[in-house]
């Protein structure tokens, strides 16, 4: 059954359990456990003094416009403590209003996914048509209302490069390295300096997002210096973000109940689901162990052990571990937008067109194997300090995603400890209407906010992109779903 916005709540069969292939276990293991434009020709990545300091706006050769006809532009920031560190971004300015609408910097997941792939995949301005012949407008784009960077971080993740002693392993890289980014792009787009930030990202970005803002945060408690500029962080959002490990991970199980109960879709056997909480518990004191940082070997026996617990859904090949209701068409479930957009990117035309010269892969390994004990721990801790600031957190998630799941997120939000807590776990959970449609429920109190978005898998603004729109937009205007 394929995604769309008019796919019922509830099947009207009950789905089987099927069996599945063993061999299948370690991509789904690795997915569920990580979760002014520049016209030149380069023989090398471009550092940043070659980039505009204004947005510009690609002309093709038979006068229609690159993806959008708003402003936008592609080029380099170095970071100044970096050796080499160069970070690839993508900038369109909004179609509606750029003089005054916010300024957000997309941050995707892996770790090691690109920002650039999520750019025509996720919620950029435009897709890439299916021979590769260009691409194809967006009318949902996060555009419609914002200027959007796209950004490939960390080091080495998309068409952002540097030396190996520039490599990244943590959050605390994370924080730094997008402050200084921030710094440097600022400084050259000294009109949006004043623009409201937003950061946001989905997956994974549910560490690097927290880790980003928080850097923020704490720098701008101390005086700054003469040439740093004061960045005016409005807000967060994170979409099925993985967040807090030590909730969400042995919550899987929980989810694959809530799958059964509410879409009448049988992932496991009783008995399965019996195993699986035995085994979950084993992974949960792993998980806990992991946040130690005398045990962060403990971090390493996370992936074998989640393994373990999610045996009964990773040979079952049927359904997608991104959205359940989707039937896997190919042994791994694979995303034909991955493939796609790897080859769009390493076309000769299209690096010319955005001033790059790197074979593109939309998901860097290395990097993710340098994230391996980062990614057992969790990043919620980053967040109280976020809200004490004054800056307003959006979380929201589809509900048939299984490898950062809602009832997950959902958990670690109410389970927050800070000023708003109470205040939050009080709030009512209201109906979010849009379109006049149920889409889906809202929680929201002390500037946090929980959605859960019916009918959608990992990626709401894909699997209901004009909710995904409505609730990312009440966001940047602070007004109530």
């Amino acid at each position: 059954m394929t995604s769309t916005e008019d796919t019922p709540l509830v099947t009207s069969t009950q789905q089987p359990a099927k069996e599945r292939p063993l061999a299948t276990i370690l991509g789904a293991v690795a997915a569920v456990a990580l979760t002014g434009l520049l016209f030149y020709n380069v023989s090398q990545p471009l550092p940043t003094d070659t980039h505009r300091h204004n947005a510009t706006t690609a002309i093709m050769d038979d006068g229609s416009y690159y993806c959008d006809p708003a402003a936008h532009e592609f080029g380099y920031v170095k970071l100044p403590h970096k050796t080499n560190g160069h970070y690839f971004y993508s900038f369109f300015e909004s179609r509606s209003n750029p003089e005054t609408d916010p300024l957000v910097l997309w941050l995707e997941g892996g770790p090691g996914s690109s920002s650039t792939w999520a750019m025509f995949n996720v919620n950029g301005p435009c897709t890439i048509r299916d021979d590769l012949n260009g691409t194809v407008y967006n009318p949902n784009s996060w555009t419609n209302n914002a200027n959007v960077i796209w950004l490939d971080q960390p080091i080495g993740v998309g068409f952002s490069y540097g030396d190996a002693a520039d490599d990244d392993s943590d959050e605390v890289d994370v924080g730094r390295n997008v402050y200084a980014f921030l710094q440097g792009w600022l400084k050259n787009h000294s009109k949006f300096q004043s623009h409201q930030l937003f950061i946001a990202g989905q997956s994974y970005g549910g560490h690097y997002v927290p880790a980003a803002a928080n850097y923020i945060v704490n720098q701008q408690k101390k005086p700054l210096a003469n040439d740093t500029l004061r960045i005016n962080l409005a807000g967060i959002a994170i979409g099925n973000g993985c967040t807090d490990t030590v909730v969400q991970l042995p919550g899987v199980v929980d989810m694959v109940e809530s799958i059964r109960d509410e879409y009448n879709i049988t992932l496991v056997t009783p008995d399965e689901l019996k195993q699986m909480k035995q085994d979950a518990a084993v992974l949960a004191g792993i998980v806990q162990a992991c946040q130690d940082p005398a045990q962060s070997q403990a971090c390493l026996a996370i992936t074998p052990a989640l393994g373990k617990v999610l045996v009964p859904l990773i040979t079952n090949p049927t359904r997608s571990p991104y959205d359940v209701r989707v039937v896997c068409t190919g042994p791994t479930c694979a995303d034909e937008g991955m493939i796609k957009t790897e080859a769009y990117l390493n076309l000769n035309t299209t690096q010319s067109l955005l001033g790059v010269n790197k074979t593109f892969r939309w998901n860097n390994a290395t990097v993710n194997r340098e994230f391996a004990v980062d990614s057992g721990k969790s990043a919620v801790h980053f967040v109280p300090d976020i809200l004490a600031a004054n800056v307003r957190v959006l979380l929201f998630a589809g509900d048939t995603d299984l490898v950062c799941d809602w009832k997950g997120n959902d958990a670690w939000a109410k389970k927050l400890q800070w000023s708003g807590h109470d205040a939050y776990n009080a709030a009512s959970v209201a109906p979010l209407q849009v379109d006049g449609q149920n889409a889906g429920e809202v929680r929201s109190a002390a500037g946090l906010t929980f959605v859960r978005v019916f009918n959608s898998g990992h990626t709401v603004p894909v699997d209901q992109p004009r909710v995904g729109l409505a609730i990312i937009n009440s966001f940047f205007q602070n007004t109530t779903l």
